[in-house]
């Protein structure tokens, strides 16, 4: 069916074809946001809050269960990541490590040791761009040590041959 015959306005198909798609970095961030809005209510309430945040972005179904996707991977990992962090933030305990900066450093954790896809470089640069953003003078270099340190002391896996190849080009 072309637009002439849907009298859809090329505007229209436009946006609706933007609505479509999310970069990694717009999942990336809508992910922290959905972890760093739930992370203030109990357990009960979290899947509420994840739903009205959701449901006020502009994207079709498709792309929000793909941001809701990747936040229950995450949160369903914190019990393993927020370990991998308290170990890795001498003298810093997890209670005392502001929110921002607790839910990027768990959405890259969880790249670096959960999706294959993503390379190490740019889960830390991502989660430090976010830090920029979202947090305080300071975030930046707070994240990138902490993440740095969380790799010293989880050695990454081996990649394969394949993974090596795709990420040298």
């Amino acid at each position: 069916m072309t637009m002439e015959n849907n009298n859809v306005s090329p505007e229209a198909a436009e946006t609706e074809e933007l609505r479509s798609r999310i970069s990694a970095r717009e999942l990336r961030r809508h992910t922290f946001v959905t972890l760093f809005l739930t992370g203030f209510h109990e357990n009960a309430e979290r899947e509420e809050m994840a739903r009205r945040y959701l449901e006020d972005l502009p994207y079709v179904p498709e792309v929000l269960e793909r941001i809701y996707t990747r936040y229950r991977l995450v949160a369903e990992k914190i019990s393993l990541i927020d370990p991998m962090i308290g170990k890795s933030s001498h003298g810093w305990n997890l209670r005392r490590i502001g929110k921002v900066e607790l839910n990027l450093m768990r959405v890259a954790v969880y790249e670096l040791y959960y999706d294959e896809t993503i390379p190490a470089s740019v889960a830390i640069n991502e989660a430090v761009e976010l830090g920029k953003r979202y947090g305080g003078e300071n975030s930046p270099a707070f994240i990138n040590g902490i993440l740095t340190e969380v790799i010293r002391n989880y050695p990454l896996p081996e990649k394969t041959a394949a993974e090596e190849t795709e990420e040298s080009r």
